[in-house]
């Protein structure tokens, strides 16, 4: 079995300091990679840039011939079942195409954002806003019949800014992110979204940190959106579950609160994973993981799939096409609920509402430590004292157990992964009510 795999990327990026254009790149790449699946038991990988058929058939043959030498090595074998045959040209739809902008309109996006944050006050010490636009056009080819072409463009502005004052400093960060064109930017401008983060910045200056200990909290979207990520849905992964991680071979057991279904989903319109399929020709769509707390499935590539005995879920990609893909989520949600936050806040007597996201770290067994941005204290079933960040921590998959209200506002979140090599994914998540710990200090 054999994979082609061609690429053409442009990737524009933008970044400004404190009114002050740092960097602006104009990045092409270009190429072509082999996979080759030999004598059952493993893969062989190559890739190139040039494009031409010698250099694209040499490509192909150190593919086999790498695949070939592995082999030897393993004495499992293993029998890819076979995928349905694909013919498709797909395009990811955008409305305001980023190519249509001169460089001096690219610049004033991120300047706009450091415009609007510097007018938040003196207490701005730092702002740095970031544009980025992804380009891409895929072509994929098999030895089983597949021809497909995909191009999808992405759009994202990043803003962190820190406020000081008497010698306290507070951080405060946002993005926007898309599958789409500039079209991201009708709702919310770059000028609306750094002078939004410039003003919490400073506002944090005023506020004391939370407590320390175990509350009932409520997690807005923003930050669910990196819990659900790091500490739920890596573990979700197949790769990672069958080493030995949170769930395990836990499949038709009670993982979560009843009142949780996550799935994972490529065909999101706009979300940042937006795929319509994966980097080993199969079609993308939406998996349920885990549905009313029960454990349905893992994400899988083909390989995983055949070891498990189910079929491939379209979680295959590749940051590019000079490196392999993995098992990695596209756009992964949790199912909306019923409930009001007004409702949410309510059935509370003393707990806290915690907001934004710093991001953290988790393990596969899905503990975890994150930034919080902010918080409210919450007594009697109002909101009142505001917070400063801190850190919350613990264990994802004893955490969600907890959970006894699901929001019904589900939110589509940019987001970004780090796991072997890069990668941009989308999260649908609404605020979930549960138990959690809190404590140290954000940011």
């Amino acid at each position: 079995m054999a994979h082609l795999r061609g690429q053409k990327r442009v990737m524009t990026t933008c970044m400004v300091k404190n009114g002050v254009v740092e960097d602006f790149s104009d990045i092409s790449l270009n190429g072509v990679c082999a996979r080759v699946f030999a004598d059952g038991k493993s893969w062989g990988f190559s890739s190139t840039n040039m494009l031409d058929f010698e250099s694209v058939n040499q490509t192909l043959a150190n593919a086999l011939k790498l695949a070939k030498a592995s082999s030897k090595l393993k004495k499992q074998r293993t029998i890819l079942e076979p995928v349905e045959e694909s013919t498709a040209d797909v395009s990811a739809p955008v409305r305001k195409n980023p190519r249509d902008l001169s460089v001096e309109n690219i610049v004033e996006i991120p300047l706009e954002a450091c415009k609007g944050a510097q007018e938040a006050g003196p207490e701005i010490a730092d702002v740095k806003a970031t544009y980025i636009t992804i380009e891409d056009d895929k072509y994929f080819l098999s030895s089983e019949g597949a021809r497909i072409h995909q191009t999808a463009t992405r759009v994202s502005l990043f803003v962190n800014i820190i406020a000081k004052s008497n010698g306290v400093l507070c951080p405060s960060s946002e993005n926007l992110g898309h599958t789409g064109g500039l079209e991201i930017f009708d709702k919310t401008s770059p000028y609306s979204l750094g002078k939004a983060v410039a003003k919490k910045a400073v506002k944090l200056l005023k506020l004391k940190a939370p407590p320390s200990g175990k509350f009932r909290v409520i997690i807005d979207p923003t930050l669910c959106a990196t819990l659900l990520h790091e500490a739920i849905g890596h573990p979700l992964e197949a790769d990672l579950a069958m080493v030995g991680g949170g769930f395990g071979n836990r499949i038709g057991e009670v993982v979560s609160s009843k009142l949780v279904t996550i799935y994972d989903n490529g065909l999101v319109p706009g979300g940042l994973g937006y795929f319509a399929y994966d980097d080993e020709g199969v079609e993308c769509k939406r998996t349920v993981l885990i549905e009313n707390g029960v454990l349905k499935s893992f994400m899988h590539d083909r390989t995983s799939a055949t070891v498990a005995g189910v079929s491939p879920t379209g979680n295959s990609h590749a940051w590019d096409y000079s490196v392999e893909p993995l098992i990695r989520q596209t756009n992964i949600g949790i199912e909306a609920g019923d409930q009001s936050l007004e409702e949410i806040i309510e059935d509370i007597e003393a707990g806290l509402l915690l907001e934004g996201t710093f991001g953290g770290q988790a393990d596969v067994n899905g503990d975890f430590t994150f930034g919080f941005q902010d918080a409210r204290w919450i007594r009697h079933g109002k909101p009142v004292e505001e917070l400063r960040g801190a850190n919350v921590a613990g264990n994802a998959i004893e955490v969600f157990k907890t959970i006894d209200a699901v929001g019904e506002e589900a939110v589509l979140r940019p987001g970004a992964c780090g796991k072997s090599q890069f990668a941009v994914q989308g999260r649908v998540v609404p605020a979930i009510r549960c138990e959690i710990m809190v404590g140290g200090t954000g940011g």
